[in-house]
């Protein structure tokens, strides 16, 4: 928490004054609700961290942007250079935290979801079907499938151009591979066929959690 709050407070000396009180009270309504909802805290701040350098980044081009219209032959190169040498600071620094804040935050960001209540086994959630703070979905999978190696059937799909969970609308056979672990879901991108996460489920699909009990189950 203190390491949140430490984070929040660099989000909020990167952001320019005029944004500062509202960016605020949106950052924080987030951290309040978004892990409820699924959303680690890790991130909400990576979010927060690349939104406030890009802000200071347009604000100080914006600012130099009378001073670098006006170099000519060396004259206030030094002060130029001086912005861009602050702004590269500030992205640098950006970055470190992001990606401290994203090693810190990687077991809760794989955590594997049960199956929403209500519905046939399937209804997984993971970071395969999980959509980034900052809305940048590049390098994730555009469609998968869960398969249960118990009857190696797809029980869950997800395409994220259509935003369907629907395995009517999936075009993908799953071929089983005496690879795959047992009695357990197996994450595939069907663009390549491979698999990208797995984890152990019980005879209902439920996943375990770190205490080895199907996620969702009473305790006695």
């Amino acid at each position: 928490m203190r390491s949140n709050e430490s984070l929040l407070a660099l989000c909020l000396v990167l952001t320019p004054a005029r944004l500062r009180e509202v960016r605020e009270e949106e950052w924080r309504a987030d951290l309040r609700d978004g892990p409820a909802m699924g959303i680690p805290a890790g991130w909400l701040l990576a979010g927060a961290l690349r939104s406030s350098a890009t802000a200071r980044l347009h604000d100080l081009l914006h600012r130099g942007g009378t001073v670098l219209a006006r170099i000519k032959k060396g004259d206030n190169m030094k002060l130029a250079l001086g912005i861009i040498g602050a702004a590269a600071i500030l992205i640098g620094g950006a970055a470190v935290g992001i990606q401290a804040k994203a090693t810190q935050d990687q077991p809760q960001a794989n955590a594997v979801k049960a199956p929403m209540q209500g519905r046939s086994v399937g209804g997984y959630e993971g970071w395969w079907n999980s959509t980034p703070v900052s809305g940048n979905s590049a390098g994730l999978p555009q469609e998968t499938v869960a398969v249960n190696t118990r009857t190696g059937k797809i029980v869950d799909a997800f395409n994220r151009a259509t935003n369907s969970t629907r395995i009517s609308d999936v075009k993908f056979t799953p071929t089983p591979d005496d690879s795959w672990p047992a009695d357990s879901i197996v994450i595939i991108d069907t663009a390549s066929g491979k698999v990208i996460e797995d984890f152990l489920v019980d005879e209902n699909g439920s996943p375990f959690d770190q205490s080895g009990r199907p996620l969702g189950a009473k305790v006695s």
